[in-house]
């Protein structure tokens, strides 16, 4: 069964790093890997203490796609998804621009 963030919002909202593992079907030392390399951020200071936004299933999932799929190393997999994810950013920005100019485009002048 495949998991997104939205599976996990109303019920838990950080998830530790053996439920991460288990999550994403990852090894532990696969994860490490991935948060060296910048790819997500736990909060903790050992592996053992770590826990992860619930994002972070979406995330891992997403960079292990594109290693796979593009053959990319960490470093490019973390780059295509900064990419990836600062595209979906805009797209959302562009679309809050574009309701908030149809509405002025849109409104009777005065």
């Amino acid at each position: 069964m495949a998991y997104t963030a939205a599976d996990f919002t109303n019920t838990v909202e950080r998830v530790d790093f053996g439920e991460l593992c288990r999550r994403t079907a990852v090894t532990s030392a696969t994860l490490i890997t991935i948060v060296e390399h910048g790819i997500i951020e736990p909060v903790g200071n050992e592996p053992d203490q770590w826990t992860f936004g619930v994002d972070a299933v979406v995330v891992v999932r997403r960079v292990l796609r594109l290693r796979h799929e593009l053959e990319l190393d960490w470093q490019g997999a973390a780059l295509a998804d900064e990419l990836i994810e600062e595209n979906r950013r805009l797209r959302i920005a562009n679309e809050r621009l574009e309701q908030r100019l149809s509405r002025l485009v849109d409104s009777p002048s005065e």
